[in-house]
């Protein structure tokens, strides 16, 4: 994976409109996704408009700050935490953001993107950041191509 193909999903799994019943459906797909696929549980956390909409973690997922992390990350970004990981490099701000423990940057959080706004975040959280990056894309990608009736 690298920056271009972060940037390219985040432009494509966007939504028109986003609201609690949809984060529901999400944080289900989510679950369901890693139940059939990964042996470790994750925690999700979905907010939306500056308001806490869900956070659930699977049966044996503990507490740990990276949801809010993550969050965070997404938040002040603009971007998905991945995009973050990959340019500390490039950009000082990202850099000093990897020591400051408001922050993660790792993958798993991704931005609602309403619009061209960006309204809210998806985090995930518990297995390799990356995997956590990919389950959230898997799941947009399934949803909203259903709600289109094509393949995104």
């Amino acid at each position: 994976m690298d920056f271009n193909e972060l940037l390219e999903q985040e432009c494509r799994l966007h939504f028109n409109y986003f609201d609690n019943d949809l984060a529901l459906r999400i944080a289900s797909e989510i679950n369901e996704h890693v139940s059939n696929t990964y042996p470790k549980p994750v925690g999700i956390k979905i907010s939306h408009r500056g308001l806490p909409v869900l956070r659930f973690l699977m049966n044996g997922r503990k507490e740990s700050p990276w949801l809010e992390r993550k969050e965070t990350t997404v938040l002040d970004s603009g971007h998905s935490s991945l995009y973050t990981f990959y340019q500390k490099e490039q950009n000082p701000l990202f850099a000093q953001w990897e020591q400051d423990s408001r922050y993660a940057i790792c993958g798993g959080g991704f931005p609602i993107i309403e619009n061209g706004e960006v309204t809210g975040t998806i985090c995930v959280s518990g297995l390799d950041h990356i995997e956590d990056h990919l389950i959230i894309v898997h799941v947009l990608t399934r949803l909203l191509s259903e709600q289109l009736g094509e393949a995104i």
